[in-house]
């Protein structure tokens, strides 16, 4: 979609890749132009292309002459990296474990920014609910199991007691239910990895609440499931960092190249809340007690 003519704005072109047209990538390009245009004064010219519907879409991302390409998904993110393109590719909506990979290893001219919540953010959640002695959980199946110290780092650093529990996703989730109900009053779904929406979710989610157990999830859906508190991004405010990630490559400013969302959500299942006795959650405050843990662990780290 190209932009109304301005005299003094410079355009950035851009070619997008996604599986399909979606309301959330629509609200996150709304959000990138409309930033763009009245924030840093960029024109943008962008071209959708879906890779579940256009086969020739690596053709002719090859031949285009975008300055940038942008993915949207973890899917497309990968499509794009076996195409070994010669232009900056700024990858969103892509996994927080892909961030970490990509920390690890950089790419050349690639850059991204997560819709996923950075881990310290939510047991800077954990720690402001201020749960006396409460134990916190998270899944992993034995393929993942070297994800494990990221998350006991970070309940040591808050002083909470944690525990990993390793499990297989594609058995019943009985085995699941079980771990986390003889060891712990939280259960943390930060990710998809190990139960993405489905079946085995609704269970765990379902005997998690029987069991009064506290669920913090990843999305507005998990509250609908079930889930007590949710941390998680819109589209639009994805789009506004975006944009400030162009302008910062525009002109030689970026930091750091593989982000997380700076904006952030914190939403409640009031009814699941009263029912396991936190009827004065009071979610402004949480927020503040969150951004105040972050910057208190960023100036630890330097």
């Amino acid at each position: 979609m190209a932009v109304a003519e301005h005299p003094s704005r410079k355009v950035i072109s851009v070619d997008v890749l996604g599986p399909y047209s979606s309301p959330q990538e629509q609200e996150l390009l709304f959000g990138l132009r409309q930033t763009m245009e009245e924030k840093y004064d960029l024109g943008l010219k962008q071209n959708l292309l879906f890779w579940q519907k256009q086969p020739n879409w690596a053709s002719y991302i090859n031949n285009s002459e975008a300055d940038y390409i942008i993915t949207v998904g973890q899917e497309a993110l990968e499509h794009i990296m076996r195409q070994q393109p010669k232009r900056p590719v700024i990858a969103l909506m892509n996994t927080a474990d892909s961030i970490e990979s990509m920390r690890q290893n950089p790419h050349d001219d690639f850059y991204a920014i997560t819709h996923e919540q950075p881990l310290l953010r939510y047991f800077a959640l954990i720690k402001s609910l201020n749960i006396y002695q409460a134990q916190t959980a998270t899944f992993f199946s034995q393929d993942n199991s070297q994800m494990k110290g990221r998350y006991e780092s970070m309940a040591r650093f808050f002083n909470l007691p944690y525990k990993s529990l390793i499990v297989k996703p594609r058995l019943q989730t009985q085995d699941a239910i079980n771990q986390l109900i003889n060891c712990c009053r939280i259960m943390l779904h930060d990710t998809d990895r190990i139960y993405p929406p489905g079946r085995s979710r609704k269970s765990l989610l379902y005997n998690s609440f029987r069991h009064r157990v506290i669920v913090i999830g990843n999305s507005p859906s998990m509250l609908q499931g079930g889930a007590m508190l949710a941390l998680f991004s819109k589209p639009y405010t994805i789009g506004e960092q975006t944009a400030g990630l162009i302008y910062q490559i525009e002109n030689g400013l970026v930091k750091e190249r593989y982000q997380y969302p700076d904006k952030f959500v914190l939403d409640a299942n009031r009814r699941i809340a009263r029912l396991l006795g936190f009827s004065e959650l009071t979610l402004g405050e949480l927020i503040g007690q969150i951004e105040m843990l972050e910057n208190v662990y960023y100036e630890m780290e330097q």
